[in-house]
């Protein structure tokens, strides 16, 4: 299969950074902030939103990587963070700066890989229940802030942690289904 040119992967990634950009503003951005503050209310605002962005940013990578062609995958990613480079230029970050970001990036990919691959077997098992991406939103909130006794947020019948449950399972879909039309206008007949 033929390569699209490289901007061509720069548009799409533009693309994937406004549809990320909608769903940290949106209700799955301001659930997971309230969340986060019901875990640990004397948690900072700018490690809130980074580690709110980061949550996001891990769930747009599994659903791109559920929708495009195997091939495609690296390349479409590599726009994203083109784009999203692209909107932190203005930023003026310095080196140090730009490599401590990635690395987080990196650690905070690594940290979700395990809990999101079990809650998404749970989540494909129809009998599990309506309560999905335990492990995940436990995992989002160690990120806010390791505790040692943490508080139970699965305790009561609709809290936050229901709520955050609920709206992963809702960004996730809006994801998928943005990324499948984007898939059948790029590369229907992919293999």
């Amino acid at each position: 299969m033929q390569r699209l040119p490289q901007a061509e992967y720069l548009g799409l990634g533009r693309q994937l950074a406004r549809l990320l950009g909608s769903c940290l503003e949106g209700a799955s951005g301001d659930v997971m902030r309230e969340l986060a503050r019901a875990y640990d209310p004397s948690a900072n605002e700018a490690r809130i939103s980074a580690e709110v962005f980061l949550f996001h940013k891990y769930l747009l990578m599994q659903a791109c990587v559920g929708v495009f062609p195997e091939s495609e995958v690296d390349h479409i990613v590599g726009g994203l963070f083109a784009a999203l480079n692209e909107r932190a230029s203005g930023l003026e970050f310095s080196s140090e700066r730009q490599q401590a970001m990635e690395q987080m990036w990196q650690l905070r990919a690594a940290q979700f890989e395990q809990p999101f691959s079990q809650d998404r077997v749970d989540f494909l098992d129809e009998g599990i229940g309506p309560v999905h991406w335990k492990q995940t939103i436990v995992r989002f909130c160690q990120n806010v802030r390791e505790i040692e006794n943490p508080p139970n947020i699965w305790a009561g019948a609709d809290g936050p942690s229901q709520a955050a449950s609920r709206s992963v399972t809702a960004v996730l879909d809006h994801m998928v289904s943005a990324l499948g039309e984007i898939n059948r206008l790029h590369f229907s007949g992919a293999a």
